[in-house]
């Protein structure tokens, strides 16, 4: 592929700088397609908040989890198009591609399944690097596997609309919205997004090789990503996002996430659990794959001190009995854990390992949940966001909910 076959965008928007934009904006336009949306249950924060703002109701879909590395995949096509079946008021699907640790979903099937609902489909790519699918050596962005708007959260939020069957509809959509946010927010978004250097493009792809046939040579780490075609919903991993498992080489991958970062230029740690490490080339500037790589290699073997990962399925979510905004302006208290069983969630409470929300506003809370929970935080490298309290032992719940207008 030549760089002008790279199929451009029909329409990008760069939104204001370091704004949550990006995702209100969204919310702004799919309450004039539908009544309710179908969203990845791990989908960032922010689309939660969007969901605040236009009061629609969701079906969450959960995306695959790898048990044994604790990490959420992506969503399958199958579960979005049975999901769109049942709600026949649905405007769009959102799901999130690549995922934190570098999985890229089968965006084509997802795509088809949207467009045979009769539904655009959104991809959230607040996970991408910044390089991703600027290249033709770089994996093509959602756009052109058929998604009908990209969503990248980052320092310059920036949304991107294809050319697919929906793209005529959503155009003057998103164009009123992103003008009536400039007005409330006083300012106005730039007119394009700032370019990058296609050798700087390269110049991450090489250090990417270069890292990933080392860690296969020297033999101590294995990389994980090389095996993420073999799980359900994902085709491939991000060339530029290396997920390492830092437990077969005897130390975890949150003591090598400490130990790492900040350690080589143009690498960053972002991520890790209890058995790998991901990191991200060429954010900014050209990597030292070397300088990293010899403080990878050069990482203490701890193994006789590693606790068993946490390898839990999630439990099933309790039935939904209010909207995301019924539930966030409803009046709250809290309540132990155990007590809270049958009562409806007022928070976002997420156990790590895989990342994946448990409860969402509006949803009941089940005993499996609470003991989920629970032994999660009972767990050497548990943890739990969202809760009442750090180990799960206190829940926010609904008192007394508000009418939907």
């Amino acid at each position: 592929m030549s760089p002008t076959e790279v199929r451009p965008a029909r329409k990008i928007w760069v939104l204001s700088h370091g704004s949550p934009l990006e995702h209100f904006i969204t919310a702004l336009v799919v309450p004039a397609l539908g009544r309710s949306m179908v969203v990845q249950r791990d989908a960032p924060a922010s689309v939660l908040d969007g969901l605040v703002l236009s009061g629609l109701d969701a079906a969450f879909l959960r995306p695959s989890v790898d048990l044994a590395h604790g990490i959420a995949h992506c969503v399958r096509a199958e579960d979005l198009a049975d999901a769109a079946e049942e709600r026949p008021d649905v405007a769009v699907a959102h799901i999130v591609s690549p995922t934190r640790y570098g999985a890229v979903a089968d965006v084509r099937a997802l795509a088809d399944a949207a467009h045979g609902a009769g539904i655009p489909l959104i991809v959230d790519e607040t996970w991408r690097s910044p390089l991703f699918g600027g290249h033709p050596e770089v994996l093509p962005d959602a756009l052109a596997h058929g998604a009908d708007l990209t969503v990248v959260r980052g320092a310059t939020p920036v949304l991107r609309l294809g050319d697919g069957p929906h793209a005529d509809l959503l155009r003057p959509l998103i164009d009123r919205a992103v003008d009536l946010a400039g007005r409330a927010s006083g300012e106005v978004p730039p007119a394009e997004q700032p370019a990058r250097s296609w050798d700087h493009v390269l110049d991450s792809l090489e250090a990417a090789v270069t890292v990933r046939a080392a860690v296969r040579k020297e033999g101590r780490f294995t990389l994980v990503d090389e095996g993420f075609a073999d799980i359900g919903g994902v085709v491939t991993g991000e060339p530029l996002r290396i997920t390492v498992n830092t437990r077969d080489g005897g130390i975890s991958g949150h003591q090598a996430f400490r130990r790492l970062a900040g350690v080589a230029r143009g690498v960053t740690v972002e991520t890790a659990t209890e058995t790998v490490l991901s990191v991200v080339l060429g954010t900014e500037v050209e990597p030292d794959a070397e300088g990293f790589l010899d403080a990878l290699h050069a990482l203490p073997d701890l193994d006789a001190d590693l606790p068993e990962p946490l390898r839990l399925a999630l439990p099933e979510p309790g039935p939904r009995r209010l909207t995301v905004r019924e539930a966030f302006f409803g009046t709250d208290r809290v309540v132990p854990a155990a007590t809270a069983v049958g009562m409806v969630s007022a928070a976002t409470v997420t156990a790590c390992p895989p990342g994946v929300p448990v409860l969402i506003p509006g949803e009941v809370i089940t005993a499996e949940t609470v003991a989920f929970l629970h032994a999660v935080a009972r767990s050497k490298g548990g943890r739990i966001t969202g809760a009442a309290d750090a180990d799960g032992q206190s829940l926010r719940v609904v008192e007394e909910s508000v009418a939907p207008w």
